[in-house]
């Protein structure tokens, strides 16, 4: 849906024609990925609970916070770092561009390095920290094994997330989404032959996990050697490493979650193992494992969503925002409740899943998955608002929606309900915390504000691709310009920019489109300067390329002598082909 300019005051609502195709386009392999990280992370707890049972699945629980530190440094980078890189090209500026890439890449490969070495050093203290001691024997055993492998392969980690969030931004999902598959799918394979088949336990589920991420990272780097790709290494200076945690400051605001986790986790598997011993530790690391098959799915709706919403922030484009926001929410929420109810109707097959064959421990299981999911409907809204404000640049927004769900309300909970002593109840911390976050939200969200210029300050319309609509648009944009303070010589240059480029597109980009459409966004900003953002359906063509001299002799159109005309007036003129459609910038 758009904005279309009317008295300065109002607008009317009109079909947009960009987004859902650009968000198909990113949602699908978005999906799948999200599918590939839910059956990996599962695999682990999958494979070991078949083969070791409930000592494997509480060794698997132990490890989730250090995991969850991970996630929190690699996913802070990669939120900030590629929601500015989108930003930046938004704007036009493709140098900026792979400098914020250089740096991130470069400062976050170097601290993952130093976090491995560091916690291989003190693996011994580590252990006793997250809950056993070499008294605890099997459990111990099974704890370091993955724990060892687990931090040497840090640096994949890292590499391969933020990999991940980048070629997204960079139009190359579909080489993100095929490099999560892979890696994904041979995490399974592999945890399967080394698990099942050698029987190498943690060891071997680690070790699958590390496999995965080198064959994703070679994939996406197929990537980086493109030509005209944003995602290559140039020469960065001094500044990088403070440049670099600008970006994960801005990331952590939704990342913080990991840490809240963290902490969470630590706490629940002391309380579980003093309420119900190492099956208590189980059937908690279970639901953990469904809350990624079913959390992932927002996470991917989330990943969908989030290059489209730091594009149409960085072009203050009002359509844009208002679609991808009810597109994206939509899609979001029927796939996770599809989801849910499947495991509301019939849970067991859960239990049987992760190897959980104890009668009572599949009792406690059972009702433990019909609670949570209670929750889960309510977090994947949460997880979806956190990231789209995220997206939007208001951080402020995201980190308190996440420090709600992730501490302020699930950290007292988890205290109240581990008093009651009662295993059944324990698990009502989950929607308690999920439903209270949602509706703390809906009662302060007139306070969440997002940046960016007044409505009043941008004009938007979309026009089908001929000449009439093209010269009434030119008038509007004439208006809007005069009410800000626009002389007549600029009032001209403004109307001029709009005509020109607009008819340079019908005639050379639309001329074979049955159904042709340009999305105009025109941004009147404080400082007097005025920005110019058209978005068409053509086929692929840049109007800057014209060369007045060849049209000329060739007696084709004059559209080349306007647009260098307007090249010449311009403080800034930039395209780009992005999710299958033109986009053209023109400061003046």
């Amino acid at each position: 849906r758009i904005f279309r300019y009317n008295d300065m005051k109002k607008f009317k609502l009109q079909l947009d024609k960009f987004t859902g195709p650009m968000y198909v386009r990113l949602w699908t392999p978005a999906m799948i990925s999200a599918l590939g990280w839910a059956l990996s992370d599962m695999a682990d707890a999958v494979v070991v609970g078949q083969k070791l049972g409930t000592v494997g699945l509480a060794a698997i629980s132990l490890i989730l916070p250090i995991y969850m530190i991970n996630c929190a440094i690699a996913h802070g980078f990669g939120i900030g770092g590629s929601a500015r890189f989108s930003h930046i090209l938004a704007q036009g500026k493709d140098d900026d561009a792979k400098k914020n890439f250089s740096s991130v890449v470069l400062v976050s490969t170097l601290l993952s390095v130093l976090t491995a070495i560091l916690g291989i050093v003190l693996i011994k203290p580590l252990l006793a920290f997250l809950g056993t001691v070499p008294a605890d024997g099997e459990l111990f055993s099974a704890t370091k094994s993955y724990l060892v492998v687990l931090l040497a392969s840090t640096p994949l980690f890292y590499l391969s997330n933020i990999l991940n969030y980048y070629l997204r931004n960079d139009e190359e999902e579909k080489i993100a989404g095929i490099g999560s598959v892979t890696g994904n799918l041979l995490d399974i394979a592999c945890n399967i032959t080394f698990v099942l088949v050698f029987g190498l336990g943690t060891f071997g589920a680690a070790l699958s996990t590390a496999i995965g991420q080198i064959v994703s990272i070679s994939i996406y780097s197929v990537a980086l050697f493109k030509k005209n790709n944003h995602l290559s290494f140039v020469r960065i200076n001094k500044r990088t490493v403070s440049y670099a945690f600008s970006c994960f400051k801005s990331g952590a605001a939704s990342s913080v979650k990991y840490l809240y986790q963290m902490a969470f986790f630590l706490i629940c598997n002391n309380v579980l193992i003093r309420i119900s011993g190492e099956s208590g530790v189980a059937v908690f690391d279970l639901i953990q494992n469904t809350s990624y098959l079913i959390l992932y799915l927002y996470e991917g709706t989330s990943r969908a969503m989030q290059p489209l919403v730091s594009t149409y922030q960085g072009e203050h484009n009002l359509i844009g925002k208002k679609s991808i926001r009810k597109i994206g929410f939509a899609s979001g929420i029927l796939v996770g409740t599809l989801l849910i109810l499947a495991i509301q109707i019939e849970p067991v097959w859960i239990c049987m899943l992760f190897g959980v064959t104890e009668a009572e421990t599949i009792a406690i299981a059972e009702i433990a998955l019909r609670i949570f999911t209670l929750g889960a409907f309510f977090g994947g809204i949460n997880i979806m608002l956190a990231n789209y404000y995220e997206s939007s640049e208001s951080e402020k927004a995201a980190f308190i929606i996440e420090t709600m769900r992730g501490a302020a309300l699930l950290l007292p909970f988890t205290a109240l309900f581990s008093f009651i002593g009662d295993i059944v109840l324990f698990w009502w911390l989950f929607p308690a915390t999920e439903i209270l976050c949602f509706v703390i939200f809906l009662l302060c969200r007139n306070k969440f504000k997002i940046p960016g210029l007044a409505k009043e300050r941008v004009f938007q319309t979309t026009i089908q691709g001929n000449e009439e609509t093209i010269n009434n648009a030119s008038i509007s944009v004439g208006e809007f310009c005069e009410n800000w303070g626009c002389d007549l010589k600029r009032q001209y240059i403004m109307t001029l920019t709009i005509e020109e480029i607009a008819m340079a597109i019908l005639v050379h980009g639309l001329k074979n489109v049955k159904n042709g459409y340009i999305q105009i966004t025109v941004l009147a900003f404080e400082n007097g300067e005025f920005e110019i953002h058209l978005r068409d359906n053509a086929v692929t063509f840049n109007p800057f390329s014209l060369e007045k001299e060849e049209k000329l002799e060739n007696n084709e159109d004059f559209t080349a002598v306007g647009v260098d005309i307007i090249r010449k007036k311009a403080t800034l003129f930039h395209y780009r082909r992005y999710q299958g459609f033109n986009a053209q910038i023109v400061r003046l």
